[in-house]
């Protein structure tokens, strides 16, 4: 895969091929969503779709490239946008705004939204 002046780090996974990711991290993201986004992104290249973690303004439409994504999938003639949270995070204002988020994925014709909610096991 030829990679473009964007800087994409490529992950590879080996069951489920490549799947790019465009930055670290974020410092709001905590472990346990990292990694269940990371399993969100198996599950949707396993499915054939091609995968972005922390997709860049320029991979989105204009409509959306304000929306901090954690992950788009696209294929199938749809694109899907994932934001993986722990109820901890639920809250959060700004552009990671949910409300803000699903009206504007409303107003773009062929895309999905789709919340992925993560919460640590009981220890008890």
């Amino acid at each position: 895969m030829k990679l473009d002046k964007r800087f994409h780090i490529l992950w590879r996974l080996e069951e489920f091929g490549d799947i790019f990711c465009n930055m670290k991290k974020p410092d709001y993201q905590t472990e346990l969503e990292h990694q269940r986004l990371l399993k969100v992104a198996r599950e949707y290249r396993h499915k054939g779709y091609a995968v972005t973690i922390h997709p860049s303004p320029v991979d989105l439409p204009p409509t959306l490239s304000q929306c901090p994504f954690d992950l788009i999938a696209k294929g199938e003639g749809k694109a899907i946008a994932v934001e993986v949270r722990s109820r901890d995070n639920l809250t959060l204002n700004g552009p990671k705004d949910l409300r803000l988020m699903t009206d504007l994925i409303n107003q773009t014709p062929g895309w999905e939204f789709e919340l992925v909610i993560t919460n640590p096991r009981d220890q008890g």
